[in-house]
């Protein structure tokens, strides 16, 4: 039963962070999702990494890629190594928009992260690399 009260706390965390940010993120033109997907372009710059990275369904991937395209936050172009494959770019207002929204979201964990001592953040900070890491990697336990 614990874990499920872990699970709904979560839940609950991620779910406030959304309710604060999102009017934010609307502000800047941006659905929930999209900054993470812009942070995806600017760290892989293709969409089956950019869907490996996000788990985002591809489809949905793809037409979120169109509409920030249409927006001009990001910039398509062929790969030049393989003409076959599209390469995405994010544009100087798109990386103004990431900046923001990262700073909105970094500034309302913030806010809850102050209730912690430094020592705890610092542990709760491990704890989540513990639980997020892949299971078939060993841990330090092992």
């Amino acid at each position: 039963m614990l874990s499920w009260t872990i699970l709904v706390r979560i839940w609950r965390l991620i779910r406030d962070l959304r309710d604060e940010t999102l009017p934010h993120l609307e502000r800047l033109g941006l659905a929930p999702n999209d900054p993470w997907l812009l942070a995806g372009i600017d760290r892989c710059h293709y969409p089956t990494e950019v869907v490996r990275l996000t788990q985002l369904p591809a489809p949905t991937v793809s037409q979120m890629l169109k509409r920030l395209e249409a927006e001009g936050l990001v910039v398509r172009s062929l790969d030049p190594s393989d003409l076959r494959r599209y390469r995405f770019e994010l544009t100087a207002r798109g990386r103004e928009v990431l900046e923001e929204s990262r700073t909105l979201m970094m500034s309302a964990m913030e806010r809850r992260l102050e209730r912690l001592s430094l020592e705890q953040r610092q542990q709760f900070h491990e704890l989540l690399d513990l639980l997020t890491a892949d299971l078939t990697e060993p841990t330090a336990k092992e």
